[in-house]
Order: C-alpha cells, then structure tokens, then sequence
C-alpha cells in the first residue's frame, strides 16, 4: 500500500516541477480588423503618440523564427514600454512590461505578465502592415518607498489590466 502512495506522490511533485517553469502566455490570433477605432479603451500606440519625446510608439523586430512587438509610450512625464514575443507558430512566448513616472517617492513597481490576449489583422512574419489590438494580465508587484510607508501605505501585490492598440500605417 505504501509504494501506490510513493509513486502518487512522486508523479504529482515532478509533474508540477515540469510544469512549473512552463509559462502559457497565449497565442496570437489572426483576425478581420476592419477598423481602428481612434476613441476606445486601447492605449494607442501610432503617430498621434509621437512627439518631441518619442519618435516611434512601435518597433517591430524578425529575428530567424521570432518576431517581437515593442510599443512605447513617454510624454516625459510617465511611460511605459511592452514587448510581446512570438514564434513562427505565433505563440507569445515573451511578455515584459514596465511603467514609470516623474515622482520619486522611493516605492517601486515590477510585473509579471500572466497572459496576453492578441489579435493581429495579419501574420507578421508575413506582412509589414500591421494593427493589433491586445490585453495584458498581469500581476503588480508594489513596494512602497519610505517616505510612503510614513504615511501608512504598505507593498502589496494586485491583478493588473493594460490594453493597447497599434498601426504601423498611420494614413489609413
């Protein structure tokens, strides 16, 4: 009797083991996007966001069998900055996101993408024009700084949303 339980508990611990360092992040879909709406909730990322401060609020990156999605944001003030990887079977299989602003109060924020939703008016491995619409959950890691920690606020870790769009054709 005590072998079955051995041999139970060991496949449960070396099945969550191997899954452990498995992140599925989600898989870009290839879908009819006819319009690009200018007022939504998506952050946009095209050339209505270029300025003084940022030159380009996309890039887009081919490397052999991954393509990498950058959208960028900066008024000088705050920011952000998302990359999304995906391989040739158009899997994410790299997500990093991060934000900042002007005030220094010592706190500081990470995060760590949970899953992404993607959609892609084309393939990009295959075409150059390009618009996406997508969702980012992710986990915010937050440490107060200090000063903060004096006024009572304590770190804490919460769910986090960002949606965003981008265009690489900005006359359409």
């Amino acid at each position: 009797m005590e072998k079955p339980i051995r041999l139970i508990l060991t496949l449960f611990f070396l099945t969550n083991i191997n899954c452990s360092g498995q992140e599925k992040l989600g898989k870009a879909k290839i879908v009819e996007l006819t319009d690009y709406e200018k007022e939504d909730f998506y952050f946009p990322h095209d050339c209505s966001m270029e300025s003084d401060v940022l030159d380009k609020t996309i890039e887009l990156n081919k490397n052999g069998d991954s393509f990498t999605i950058k959208n960028i944001a900066n008024d000088g003030f705050t920011g952000h900055i998302l990359t999304i990887e995906l391989n040739n079977d158009l899997d994410i299989i790299g997500v990093e996101y991060d934000e900042w602003t002007d005030v220094i109060d010592g706190s500081e924020m990470t995060f760590k993408a949970d899953s992404v939703d993607l959609k892609l008016n084309a393939n990009p491995f295959n075409s150059k024009e390009l618009t996406g619409y997508y969702t980012l959950y992710m986990k915010n890691f937050f440490k107060a700084g200090e000063f903060l920690k004096k006024q009572g606020m304590k770190d804490e870790i919460f769910d986090k949303e960002f949606s965003g769009k981008f265009r690489t054709i900005c006359n359409k």
